[in-house]
């Protein structure tokens, strides 16, 4: 859609709403039934129906014989939580060592640092740290998020310190996504760039549900209403900031989409196996010829034994293959599924054996892992929260005039890959550093991220050699 042609049609909000309607991205079904209890293999009767079985009715046919009646038993019906495990490494290795901001004051610009402080603020007042690994998860379920940012009156005493007291707004933000009944509408033009962005909903009056729609460009946002007969704007509101107020996160498939199907087969495979174990996990006891009497067993807690005559004989009957077979299949799935998705495989059992691991093995383990978070973070992650701080700078500038001359300082995301340390490999490997002259105790403090105050620690430790060296007696040389 051309913006010329979005501007038109807000005179016949009908008109728009439709046209707008029909670019909705379609959210692929098992992002929607997302939860191990809503898959398929638990939901859907005809991928995977009751089990027929003949039921005794207690009487005889004409020809004396037992008759039966059909019945339907449950099936095993096993999910997997194995889309939750992939998105959670995903998520946690590009985002939970936390985003900061890359950004160095420029010489001779004395608004920067104000600038600066004034972002931060408004990151930590968000919680913006936690806000990213939230709707990162969303985005890779639902593959598509909006963030919209908004103005609220600020607390008395929010801003001190930092610029202008008398500033009265600070900025906060809300994440729409389907998971919340809202259809996120990306709309671009014939060259893909953004012109806008819609938010399909429903809103409850009464017992009646009634559409919504909320449109936001670039210099103002507008609420449309379905009325009763037709669609009519019922708010809208300009845009001060000097950019459009709302930051699309996307991407085009599902985190696991590629091992979509892998993972159904695992499902069918635990499935199956908990019916066959039901009915064939003990091995059935086949007898050819005649038993003449039985002893044992039962509640009497011995042996079983029985009398044998005339060439009779015993013996277990039990599937041979089948169940190894079968084993073995989910094993190479599992694997794959892992190995496909770049997800680490580790259990409670296989991190036991693992023990003090040298720190470049953890890093080799990792490896795949770690070149996936990175990818995402020099890709859809970064660029993402880069349009964040583009937007809070022309914000801050609204909010405080005085800081308008640094909009154009340069700032960008810094993300942090948190993996397990081998903390006496590098307590050791700094010590070493730090004797040989190497490394000062100040970065050595640092390095280690021992403290969450490595200043306080530093001036701690050459407090604490102060006081040691005031205790050592003097040796007077004799003259």
């Amino acid at each position: 859609m051309e913006l010329s042609e979005l501007k038109t049609l807000l005179s016949t909000p009908k008109e728009l709403v439709t046209k707008i309607q029909e670019l909705a991205p379609v959210i692929p079904e098992d992002a929607v039934n997302f939860e191990p209890e809503q898959h398929k293999v638990v939901t859907d009767l005809t991928y995977r129906p009751d089990r027929p079985v003949d039921v005794e009715t207690g009487l005889l046919d004409a020809d004396g014989n037992k008759t039966y009646r059909k019945e339907y038993k449950p099936v095993h019906r096993i999910p997997s939580a194995t889309q939750k495990q992939i998105i959670d490494w995903s998520v946690n290795l590009a985002l939970s060592g936390g985003i900061e901001i890359d950004c160095t004051p420029r010489e001779g610009f004395t608004t920067d640092e104000a600038m600066l402080a004034m972002i931060k603020k408004t990151w930590e007042d968000n919680k913006f740290d936690y806000l990213a690994q939230e709707i990162e998860r969303l985005k890779q379920r639902f593959l598509t998020v909006l963030l919209v940012w908004y103005s609220v009156p600020a607390d008395e005493g929010f801003w001190e310190g930092i610029g202008r007291k008398d500033s009265k707004f600070k900025m906060r933000c809300v994440i729409l996504s389907p998971e919340d009944g809202d259809t996120i509408v990306p709309i671009r033009d014939q060259y893909k760039d953004m012109i806008g962005a819609a938010r399909l909903y429903k809103v409850k009056v009464g017992d009646k549900d009634f559409e919504k729609m909320d449109l936001f460009l670039n210099d103002k946002y507008i609420t449309f209403a379905q009325g009763e007969s037709d669609w009519v704007i019922e708010t809208s509101t300009p845009i001060t900031y000097g950019k459009a107020n709302f930051i699309l996160d996307e991407q085009k498939r599902t985190e696991w989409a590629d091992v979509a199907d892998k993972i159904n087969r695992v499902e069918e495979i635990d499935s199956d196996t908990a019916d066959e174990n039901q009915t064939s996990a003990f091995p059935i006891l086949a007898a050819t010829g005649e038993i003449v009497a039985a002893s044992g067993g039962g509640a009497s807690n011995t042996r079983k034994t029985f009398q044998l005559e005339n060439g009779a004989d015993l013996k277990y009957v039990e599937s041979e293959g089948g169940q190894e077979s079968a084993s073995t299949e989910r094993k190479n799935l599992r694997q794959d599924i892992y190995t496909e998705t770049a997800t680490p495989q580790i259990s409670l059992d296989t991190a036991s054996f693992t023990g003090n691991l040298p720190g470049v093995s953890i890093e080799m383990m990792f490896l795949p892992s770690t070149n996936k978070a990175r990818a995402k973070q020099n890709g859809s992650i970064g660029i993402f929260h880069q349009r964040n701080l583009n937007f809070l700078k022309s914000a801050m500038a609204v909010i405080n005039t005085d800081v308008k001359p640094s909009i154009s300082l340069p700032m960008k995301p810094k993300f942090t890959i948190e993996l397990p340390r081998n903390l006496t490999e590098e307590y050791e490997n700094i010590v070493k550093l730090v004797g040989a002259g190497l490394m000062s105790k100040d970065t050595a403090i640092r390095k280690l991220k021992f403290t969450d105050d490595p200043d306080a620690e530093y001036a701690k430790i050459l407090e604490e050699a102060k006081a040691a060296a005031a205790l050592v007696p003097k040796v007077e040389v004799p003259v």
